[in-house]
């Protein structure tokens, strides 16, 4: 064998085995991409059912506004379509931001960089959302006591003193069950980002 064929079988092989390293690497980022949707998808599905609901219920008070003869009620109603609107659409902005990550394309310190903002900022913006859910569930009683004609329930003491607290503990207790299963789905997202060489 001649020098000059040796450098070419050499330099075939480099090429194969390069090509090769390209390819697993390109599956195995491909590989990681979806493990990462996955893990965010345990977060989607609820978002987006809340988020369907809300606008719903959103657009239910907007038509029934008419109807709604005292001030105060008309004053809850405007606060609560207004969180059942804004709430969502940022939840899920947040989420699309977190999803739209280049894990191909961009460095692992930027991706991870990103990442960490996005969720950070979606994991304070769900612990505002429990506060602002504790203040909705009690602010929409009134108005759907009033569209429904049960303005009796509303001046019941029983009522303010048994069933809303029992409400706002379950609001409370639903509400951390969630945030720390998204806690859970986001950290195991982190984690493949970290494992990305």
């Amino acid at each position: 064998m001649e020098l000059e064929e040796m450098k070419s079988i050499w330099g075939d092989l480099s090429g194969k085995v390069e090509n090769q390293e390209k390819i697993k690497k390109e599956e195995l980022m491909k590989m990681t991409r979806k493990k990462y949707q996955n893990s965010l998808g345990k977060i989607y599905l609820p978002e987006i059912l809340g988020s369907v609901i809300s606008f719903i219920y959103a657009a239910y008070f907007i038509t029934q506004f008419e109807r709604l003869q005292l001030p105060v009620n008309q004053v809850f109603v405007v606060f609560n379509t207004a969180i059942m609107i804004i709430l969502p659409t940022i939840s899920l902005i947040t989420l699309y931001k977190l999803n739209k990550l280049d894990i191909v394309g961009e460095s692992p310190m930027e991706l991870l960089q990103k990442f960490k903002k996005n969720s950070v900022f979606f994991r304070n913006f769900q612990k505002v959302t429990l506060i602002l859910s504790g203040m909705f569930a009690i602010t929409i009683l009134p108005p759907l006591a009033e569209l429904l004609g049960r303005v009796d329930m509303i001046s019941n003491t029983k009522f303010w003193i048994v069933y809303v607290p029992i409400g706002l503990i379950c609001v409370y207790i639903f509400g951390s069950w969630a945030f720390r299963k998204y806690d859970k789905a986001l950290q195991k997202a982190q984690d493949l980002l970290e494992g990305i060489e």
